[in-house]
């Protein structure tokens, strides 16, 4: 994948992308990081005449465009939940929390996993949901301070910290940065919000019931678990600070970059992401630990 800033309009910019297969794409990015204009020339304009990998392409492309705005121009034109940068705030925060602060936030997914493997009633928003099918369970975090403002960046300053080179052309190299440019990377959260649920019955049918938002305004990460037995896991905490990182990966994949070697790992990380890999071929089944991975560079 590259990317050019070409203009900057009265409201936003005009941005060349090439894509994995070598596809020129003219995107419009907002300053809000709508996307308001989308052209390129070798796929079908129509959705249905294009291939899922087509279509991939061009999901991927507008993604980058809008990480790329983000890096290049500082404006916050991705979701903070969809953000590498902001997603790595919301795992250090969770990482330092205390054990107790930890399950006074999360007790009621705990609860929940638990329904599905000890024989308790499980209760689901939806009166028609099968407990066996796809369910997901999200919370959101707010934090502080802002994770978009950094300089350097957090995933740069945080890859900075240790040996080791990314693959991943979009992030800085780590030996450029020194010392005195960090930043400490300590987040608090600030808040987090009720719990949210999708069910996807597998058929294309998706229901979404959302918990109580407790700040208004966006939130800076998403702790997002596909149900399992808990009994499976040592820690619970790990296992959420673990999804975390996994959704890093999700989220560099869907913008068709390789991940930075530190999160090229195995797991159920980000629900867009588990759709993308199990249904498109320009994937692996990275959500999977039992997969066996060729490659982690998106075709």
């Amino acid at each position: 994948m590259k990317a050019e800033i070409e203009k900057e309009t009265d409201n936003g910019f005009g941005v060349t992308v090439y894509d994995n297969n070598r596809t020129k794409h003219k995107i419009g990015v907002l300053y809000d990081g709508e996307i308001n204009g989308h052209l390129q020339e070798d796929y079908a304009d129509k959705p249905s005449g294009r291939t899922r990998e087509e279509t991939e392409y061009g999901s991927q492309a507008r993604q980058y465009a809008k990480w790329h705005v983000y890096r290049e121009r500082g404006y916050d034109t991705l979701p903070r939940a969809e953000n590498p940068d902001s997603i790595l705030a919301g795992l250090l925060a969770l990482a330092q929390l205390s054990e107790a602060m930890f399950e006074q936030h999360f007790r009621d997914v705990a609860a929940q996993l638990r329904c599905h493997y000890d024989g308790s009633p499980i209760k689901l928003p939806f009166p028609n949901a099968d407990p066996d099918d796809a369910i997901i369970y999200q919370k959101d975090l707010y934090l502080q301070p802002d994770p978009t403002e950094f300089d350097p960046p957090v995933l740069d300053q945080f890859r900075a910290r240790f040996e080791g080179q990314s693959d991943s052309a979009e992030i800085a190299d780590p030996t450029t940065l020194s010392a005195s440019e960090m930043d400490t990377l300590n987040f608090d959260i600030e808040a987090v919000s009720g719990m949210h649920v999708i069910h996807n019955d597998g058929l294309g049918n998706e229901q979404v019931s959302r918990g109580e938002d407790p700040l208004d305004r966006d939130p800076d990460a998403r702790v997002e678990l596909m149900a399992f037995d808990p009994t499976e896991i040592d820690s619970f905490q790990h296992y959420v600070v673990s999804n975390m990182a996994y959704q890093i990966r999700d989220r560099f994949l869907l913008m068709g970059l390789t991940p930075p070697a530190a999160f090229q790992a195995q797991g159920w990380g980000s629900y867009d992401g588990f759709q993308a890999q199990k249904f498109c071929d320009l994937y692996d089944d990275y959500w999977s630990s039992e997969a066996t991975i060729q490659s982690w560079e998106p075709a």
